[in-house]
């Protein structure tokens, strides 16, 4: 026995459960851009696509619907989805994407060369970069006492990571907002050198040595790290800013999908950057869109793209084109029964194609003519037409003349179908 329900709270909870085994399906709509990939892998068409453009407009509703009693629980839309908008439960255990048939090869690597600096974890647009501060300034007793110094940058040397800035108060980024055009999060660094003791510890910490301090090094020995950076692969939309920002070439993006992506140059007078801007809101995780000055339209960085086509979606008029070309997979398992769905899922998203459904064959009733029957019943009762039928209807729906009937009171029901076709004279006495 299959039983199926559904929550909806702040995230959307599908469970089904069949004997002992438990399956959930969790969606959080705020995770999701309508990029639909989930939409062509379903193997039953249990989900559709919401009005994408509206969603990218303003409007509260989740992306996508899912009918909870098609879904089969496979875990396919789980697998795929690039910004993990969903979440897969077996028995209250999460599922590893890992572990399923197939899984998207995708990942952002952090080399040992990396110098722990702020500038990946200030342009990642899904905070999935972390940097946690082990020690700073402030938190060190030891200070120099009435010194006076000086502090000076080689702006030639300073490539603006930022690690001074937050280890120590005395330096402080001029922070700008940033573009799939200039994706450095900072335009300058100031010197504040009323807060400095000179204590020259901001030297050691420059990698480029680009900081120099006329002072006295206090005594305090520095860790080997002063900061960590941290990478967290379920937010992680590959979009490759970490790649192109860091200085030390310490930071790969793995992204699942090979693909291309064009506009049709043709049509692009109706481009509405002011009065529409879908496709630059609704590529929130990877950022890809800008409006171009020189075009005075939008245009993208197709260097940050994944070819999700929540872009292609957005656009109100088709002026967008998303095309996939491979898609990298892990193959985990190979002789299941149901590899099969999970190959086809993955040409179906490649190749932006729903599965079809069977075919539903209606047959249309033939035509039958009433025609007057010859009934009888024992030998006495002749009935013709339709109208002795309907009498011999109200009979049976009284109570007496079914339960004589059931009892066998044969006589009783007989007088009774006599006096309904009215062929019963009745004797003198009931005429009286």
């Amino acid at each position: 026995m299959i039983e199926r329900e559904i929550e909806a709270e702040e995230k959307l909870k599908l469970v089904q459960k069949v004997e002992e085994e438990i399956r959930e399906l969790i969606y959080d709509y705020r995770r999701c851009n309508g990029c639909g990939i989930c939409v062509f892998a379903c193997p039953v068409n249990a989900i559709e696509l919401g009005p994408v453009h509206e969603i990218a407009k303003g409007l509260e509703m989740p992306p996508v619907i899912i009918d909870h009693l098609k879904c089969a629980y496979c875990g396919i839309c789980y697998s795929f989805c690039p910004f993990n908008a969903f979440e897969f439960y077996i028995n209250k255990e999460p599922v590893e994407k890992a572990s399923l048939p197939l899984s998207p090869v995708r990942y952002t690597y952090k080399y040992e060369n990396c110098k722990e600096c702020t500038l990946c974890y200030r342009v990642c647009p899904t905070k999935a970069i972390s940097r946690e501060r082990i020690v700073t300034r402030s938190q060190i007793p030891e200070k120099n006492e009435g010194l006076k110094g000086s502090v000076k940058i080689d702006r030639q040397k300073c490539n603006l990571c930022g690690i001074c800035a937050e280890f120590c108060e005395v330096f402080k980024m001029v922070e700008k907002e940033s573009s799939p055009t200039d994706i450095m999060p900072y335009s300058d660094i100031l010197v504040d050198e009323s807060k400095c003791d000179f204590c020259k510890i901001c030297e050691e910490i420059c990698p480029e040595k680009a900081i120099v301090v006329e002072g006295k090094r206090i005594s305090y020995k520095l860790p080997q790290k002063i900061a960590k950076i941290t990478i967290d692969q379920n937010l992680c939309s590959n979009c490759g800013y970490c790649e192109e920002i860091c200085p030390y070439k310490a930071a790969k993006t793995i992204k699942p999908i090979e693909g291309r992506l064009s506009l049709f140059e043709a049509r692009m007078s109706r481009c509405d950057p002011i009065g529409c801007g879908a496709c630059l809101r609704i590529c929130k995780f990877n950022k890809v869109w800008f409006v171009s000055g020189d075009r005075k339209r939008v245009y993208f960085n197709e260097k940050f793209c994944i070819y999700c086509g929540a872009c292609e979606n957005a656009c109100p008029y088709d002026l967008i084109l998303v095309e996939r070309k491979n898609y990298f997979i892990k193959e985990t398992i190979f002789d299941a029964p149901w590899r099969n769905a999970w190959e086809d899922a993955i040409d179906r998203i490649v190749r932006k194609v729903r599965i079809k459904e069977p075919e539903k064959i209606s047959i249309p009733e033939a035509e039958s003519m009433l025609v007057e029957e010859i009934v009888e019943i024992g030998e006495k009762i002749p009935l013709r037409g339709l109208e002795k039928i309907k009498n011999i209807e109200e009979l049976l729906r009284k109570v007496r003349y079914r339960k004589a009937l059931e009892t066998g009171e044969l006589e009783v029901f007989m007088r009774g179908v006599e006096r309904a076709l009215g062929e019963d004279k009745g004797s003198g006495e009931q005429k009286t």
